[in-house]
């Protein structure tokens, strides 16, 4: 095997309450094509985050193909990696996320699909940090995920929501998920805490049942959206813009500043011509981006090879 790819898609995570354990998986693959060369590591990148200068050690897509080979007690093969994503960097759509996912993927098709399913969550965790993104990444579809007493990472599949669009828009500046998280505060109260957690319940509850006309209340956050808010100009703005337009709710995307419309399905043009518009009055460009739900994550596959090597 000296050519092979993997392909992982974009996320959303937190929608709103869900804080660090809801996530959805969206049609924004990231592709990775490995092939066997001698002597080092080369990498070249298209579409989203071709500008970026990264080292190629450093490199979140060779790190865990690296990291998965190692763990495996496996040489790791040198490869030229060209890396095509569809995904916004630094915009809380999960990029980072499938990068890691989509190198434990390609490393794992290497080792003849050693890890199951599972077993490279937990990894994909241990890179990450956490699950909300990673998950979904993994499986596709809409992801609940939960620490089990054994320390353990659980994603559960929740029902893919039915009836109802998504518009992601995309603001023209980008926001580290390391600042992002600097401003999370360091406590809540006890009555907030409690709150959240039913809005997460109630979320995914109203989803599932097609409640759409609560979503807005159900979105509510007090972990992470009042601080993030910050970082995103015309926040509130937008997101009126958005409601006024017929989306039932808005919520900010991963880390942000990508802002999440949930809308009928056919009022998504109009919802995200008024939030560009909103983003355009505080002076930032943006542009939207159609939510199509990725039902079945990350994969693999071997390639043949060229007939003029």
């Amino acid at each position: 095997m000296r050519r092979w790819r993997a392909t992982a898609p974009g996320s959303t995570s937190n929608l709103g309450p869900g804080f660090d354990c809801l996530g959805m998986a969206f049609a924004l693959p990231l592709t990775v094509t490995a092939e066997r060369i001698d002597g080092g590591f080369h990498i070249a990148r298209r579409g989203e985050g071709a500008d970026l200068a990264l080292d190629p050690h450093r490199d979140p897509v060779l790190h865990a193909f690296r990291h998965l080979c190692r763990k495996a007690g496996r040489p790791v093969p040198t490869v030229a990696l060209t890396i095509r994503s569809s995904i916004p960097v630094a915009r809380g759509l999960g990029s980072s996320a499938a990068a890691i996912v989509a190198g434990l993927t390609l490393a794992n098709h290497w080792l003849g699909g050693r890890y199951s399913g599972a077993a490279l969550l937990q990894e994909a965790v241990w890179l990450e940090g956490h699950p909300d993104n990673v998950a979904p990444a993994l499986r596709g579809g809409l992801i609940a995920s939960f620490s089990r007493r054994d320390g353990e990472t659980e994603a559960l599949s929740l029902p893919v929501p039915r009836g109802i669009g998504f518009t992601l828009v995309v603001p023209e500046i980008r926001v580290s998920t390391a600042k992002a998280r600097a401003l999370l505060p360091r406590t809540v109260t006890l009555r907030d805490a409690a709150a959240n957690t039913a809005r997460a319940i109630a979320l995914v509850t109203l989803l599932a049942q097609r409640r759409f006309d609560l979503l807005a209340d159900a979105l509510e956050d007090v972990y992470h959206v009042p601080h993030r808010a910050r970082l995103i100009p015309g926040f509130d703005a937008v997101v009126a813009a958005g409601r006024r337009a017929g989306a039932f709710g808005v919520t900010i995307s991963g880390s942000g500043p990508t802002l999440l419309a949930i809308h009928p399905p056919r009022a998504g043009a109009r919802v995200a011509a008024s939030m560009i518009r909103a983003f355009a009055r505080a002076g930032i460009p943006s542009r939207a981006i159609r939510g199509r739900i990725d039902r079945r994550g990350a994969f693999a596959r071997t390639l043949q090879e060229s007939r003029n090597r």
